[in-house]
C-alpha cells in the first residue's frame, strides 16, 4: 500500500481532469477538499486490486449534479460524498475496507481520495468508469450485471436517504436526479457495496496510476519547458485531434446535466478546418468538418494550449485550445459496454469506429 503524497496527489487530479473530458467536476473544488484533509494531517493510501480481502466490501462516494448546481453552505464538515459513505456503511452494519473512485474527474476522484483519507481507509487503484462519464449506468459494474443498491443519497440540507432495493441503475439514475433537479443543487451518493472478489474483475485496474503518469506528464512538461500536449499524448497513447480557436460556445443546464458544445477554426497545420465538440457533462462526440469525428467510449479531452486541461463549460469564446482524444477502456469496447455507452446511447445509427482507426500518432 503507497502513501501518496502532496505531488502526487495534484497530478492524480490535473490527471483525472484530463480523463474527466471536460466534466467530473470542478478540479479546483477537489483540490481545495483534499487540501483541508492535508492540513488536517490524513493520509492518502492508495491500494492495489490484490490489497483487498475477498470479503472485503468496496464502495464507490461520489457527487452528482451539473456546474450550475447552487452553491449551498452544506451542513456536514466533510461533505455530503463522505456522509454518504458513512450511512450506507451504517444500513448495512458492516465496516467497508476501502473506497473506489466512480469516475476519474478532477472532483469526483477527488472526493473518493477525501472519503478515504477522512475515514481512515485506503482508495482502490481501479475504477469502474476510466474516465466521466454522463449517467449513473455509465459503469463497468452496469456492464456486467452488477448491482448498484443498496446505495444512500445525502443533501448539503441535511437530507439522508437510504435506497435499499431499484430496478436497475437506469431507473437508480432517474431517482438520483429527480433529487438534484427538485434540489437545485449537488447531492453525495454511495453505491455499488462490492466485495474485494468481484472487485478484481469488474473494473478498470490502475486507473489512479494512470491519471497519475498523465498529471506528472503535464507538470515535469511544463517545468522542464518542454511541449506538454506532445508529453501528454505519449504517456497516454493518445491522439492530437484538433488545435484551434473557439468561435461558439453554448450551454445549459438540462435536468441536472450541464449540455452544450463548441466549435473550433483550426489554425497551424489545421487552418482551413473546423472542428465542434458536444457535451452532456462530459465531452460525448465531435465532427470534423462537418463529418462525425470521434464518439464515445472513446475520449475527447481540451486543453490550454500551455497544457492545462479545460472543464465544461469553462470553454471560452476567442482562446485557443487543443483537442486530444484516448482509448476507450476494453471494457466500453465490447458489444455490450458500447450498446450502454456508445453511439447508439446518442441516438445515432452508426457502427462504434476505434480512434486508433482514424488517427495515428
Amino acid at each position: 500500500m503507497k502513501v501518496l503524497n502532496e505531488i502526487e496527489l495534484r497530478d492524480i487530479i490535473e490527471g483525472c481532469t484530463v480523463l474527466g473530458t471536460g466534466g467530473g467536476g470542478s478540479p479546483e473544488e477537489g483540490w481545495e477538499m483534499i487540501e483541508k484533509a492535508l492540513k488536517k494531517g490524513k493520509e492518502f493510501k492508495l491500494a492495489k486490486l490484490e490489497e483487498i480481502h475477498p470479503d472485503g466490501i468496496v464502495p464507490m462516494p461520489y457527487f452528482v449534479g451539473s456546474v450550475s448546481g447552487k452553491k449551498v453552505q452544506s451542513v456536514y464538515p466533510y461533505g455530503e460524498a463522505v456522509r454518504s459513505y458513512e450511512i450506507l456503511e451504517e444500513y448495512m452494519g458492516k465496516k467497508f475496507e476501502g473506497v473506489i473512485s466512480t469516475e476519474l474527474g478532477g472532483a469526483n476522484t477527488a472526493a473518493a481520495l477525501v472519503t478515504a483519507a477522512m475515514l481512515e481507509r485506503p482508495i482502490v487503484d481501479g475504477d469502474p468508469a476510466g474516465r466521466s462519464v454522463p449517467e449513473l449506468q455509465h459503469t463497468t459494474y452496469y456492464i456486467l450485471g452488477i448491482q448498484m443498491a443498496p446505495f444512500s443519497v445525502v443533501t448539503p440540507f441535511g437530507d439522508e436517504i437510504v435506497v435499499p432495493k431499484v430496478k436497475d441503475d437506469v431507473q437508480a439514475e432517474k431517482i438520483v436526479r429527480g433529487i438534484v433537479a427538485v434540489t437545485e443543487t449537488n447531492v453525495g451518493v454511495t453505491s455499488h457495496p462490492v466485495e474485494g472478489k468481484m472487485l478484481k474483475s469488474s473494473v478498470v485496474p490502475e486507473a489512479i496510476t494512470y491519471a497519475l503518469k498523465l498529471g506528472r506528464a503535464l507538470r515535469i512538461a511544463r517545468e522542464n519547458g518542454e511541449d506538454p500536449i506532445k508529453s501528454l499524448i505519449e504517456a497516454g497513447d493518445g491522439f492530437l485531434l484538433f488545435k484551434g480557436v473557439v468561435t461558439k460556445s453554448t450551454w445549459r443546464d438540462d435536468s441536472g446535466f450541464t449540455i452544450g458544445e463548441f466549435e473550433l477554426e483550426g489554425v497551424d497545420k489545421f487552418k482551413g478546418e473546423t472542428y465542434k465538440v458536444w457535451f452532456k457533462n462530459e465531452n460525448l462526440i465531435s465532427w470534423r468538418n462537418g463529418e462525425i469525428d470521434v464518439t464515445i467510449p472513446d475520449l475527447i479531452s481540451i486543453l490550454t494550449p500551455d497544457g492545462y486541461p479545460v472543464t465544461n463549460p469553462n470553454v471560452k469564446e476567442g482562446k485557443e485550445y487543443v483537442v486530444v482524444g484516448f482509448p476507450a477502456p476494453d471494457l466500453w469496447r465490447t458489444p455490450k459496454g458500447l450498446e450502454v455507452f456508445g453511439p447508439k446511447y446518442l441516438g445515432l445509427d452508426i457502427d462504434y469506429t476505434p480512434i486508433e482507426k482514424k488517427y495515428s500518432r
